[in-house]
């Protein structure tokens, strides 16, 4: 009986023995599995990527004639009087900040129609004078570039150039001829004769900018900016009337006032890790 006694506390302690060098193993195991795979590193929306939106009140400057000489009609007086109205119009772009002085965008702006007139006399508007009339329109689109200042009390003041195209519409344009004195035009009468149409046209040219302006950070990633720019845009005509005459203008430029929006698209901020695709276990294996 003691000899049995004694054979089962053998095997006992044998098998205790076995189970504890087997757990040991497999915990040296588990230490040497591979480690899980690192989080992906947070996706990053917007950058220094930026749109913008501004409204522009546009003062032009006086236009120049560019009519051309008719060697039929050597005494074509000139135009005088020449004036643009001022108009109203919009625009937007995207942009991206190269660094935290220097960025650059590419903006779109349409402009109303400005109301365009000029006159002109052979009798020095003694017995009669002309009118030329018609509403100019430009588009611009420029590609920029600013230099931000610094900031100080939250204005970040800023200088900038641009270059790009206009492209200048002139429609509903029209001649008219007035007479003071009687027959002043060959025809017996006063007063306004019959206006003759020019058609319409849209022609483009170069065109340039520079800036200077100040804008406000108000949070959210928005920023309102209000600038002064000043733009050349190149030339404008209309087509030919019945008489081979049009409307051509040359030095077309404006003085700009512009409010506009600002919204930095890196104000998304991130998504965050991605999810771990390999498993969903602490090890690459799974469960």
């Amino acid at each position: 009986m003691a000899a049995l006694e004694r054979r089962f506390a053998a095997t006992a302690l044998l098998l205790l023995g076995l189970g504890q060098g087997l757990g040991i193993r497999a915990a040296e195991a588990a230490d040497l599995a591979p480690p899980p795979p690192p989080a992906a590193p947070p996706v990053e929306v917007g950058g220094g990527w930026y749109l913008r939106a501004d409204f522009t009140e546009s003062v032009y400057g006086r236009p120049h004639d560019d009519t051309r000489a008719d060697a039929n009609d050597p005494g074509m007086p000139p135009l005088v009087g020449l004036r643009l109205s001022d108009a109203a119009g919009g625009g937007g772009g995207v942009g991206y900040r190269i660094n935290p002085w220097l960025r650059v965008d590419a903006t779109i702006d349409q402009r109303g129609p400005a109301r365009y007139r000029a006159y002109s006399s052979r009798s020095n508007f003694a017995t009669g004078y002309n009118v030329e009339a018609a509403q100019v329109s430009a588009l611009t689109g420029l590609v920029n570039v600013y230099a931000d200042l610094g900031t100080w009390w939250g204005l970040t003041p800023y200088v900038g150039a641009g270059i790009g195209f206009s492209d200048m519409g002139v429609a509903r344009g029209y001649t008219q001829t007035t007479c003071t004195a009687d027959s002043c035009d060959g025809n017996p009468g006063t007063g306004p004769r019959t206006a003759v149409t020019r058609p319409s046209r849209a022609v483009a040219s170069l065109a340039w900018a520079l800036t200077g302006g100040v804008s406000y950070a108000v949070g959210g990633g928005f920023s309102v900016d209000a600038a002064y720019r000043y733009v050349d845009f190149g030339n404008a005509k209309s087509g030919l009337d019945a008489y081979n005459g049009g409307t051509r203008l040359k030095d077309l430029a404006a003085n700009e006032f512009r409010l506009g929006l600002r919204y930095d698209l890196g104000g998304i901020g991130s998504l965050g890790g991605l999810p771990n695709l390999v498993g969903v276990g602490n090890t690459a294996y799974g469960n």
